[in-house]
């Protein structure tokens, strides 16, 4: 300890003084005090008991939001397999649609039907039908290009494109 001017350690001595016994006298609070101390302190626990409850049904409320969240992963992660077998069986499909497009091969047409026993068909067992020399298509009516003309155009044609 530093005092003054001198820094040398000074030994203090303490001594060990036993609690006065008291003479008999007890002290008496006031009977409103004592209630209102007493009041005080089950208030003081109610409080706690409160926080407790809240911050237990805080945490109950995050499991519960963790929980949902974790079976809403786990569903989107199916989600996401199905779709992958989905892609792969599309493949799948894509393959056997190019295998059955290579047996329209022309030639191995051809050897299949010489296997098969097939001859082209003779003149007299073709018949041609006529469909006639009738055109149906329609012709569109050929507008003005003038200015006016081509502002009500771009319009109709936004309109049109909106409903």
């Amino acid at each position: 300890m530093y005092t003054k001017g001198s820094n040398a350690l000074k030994t203090e001595y303490y001594t060990y003084d036993a609690p006065k016994k008291s003479e008999g006298k007890i002290k008496r609070m006031p009977v409103k005090k004592a209630a209102s101390k007493i009041k005080a302190q089950d208030k003081n626990k109610m409080i706690k008991k409160r926080m407790v409850c809240v911050i237990a049904l805080i945490f109950s409320m995050a499991f519960v939001i963790l929980q949902r969240y974790a079976a809403i992963t786990e569903e989107y992660d199916k989600l996401n397999k199905s779709r992958a077998k989905l892609e792969l069986m599309n493949a799948k499909v894509v393959e056997e649609q190019m295998h059955a497009s290579g047996d329209l091969d022309p030639k191995r047409i051809d050897q299949e039907a010489e296997r098969l026993g097939l001859r082209p068909p003779a003149k007299n067992q073709i018949k041609y039908v006529s469909l006639g020399n009738k055109d149906n298509g329609e012709v569109l009516k050929v507008e003005e290009n003038g200015s006016n003309s081509a502002f009500i155009n771009g319009l109709r044609g936004i309109l049109e494109y909106l409903y």
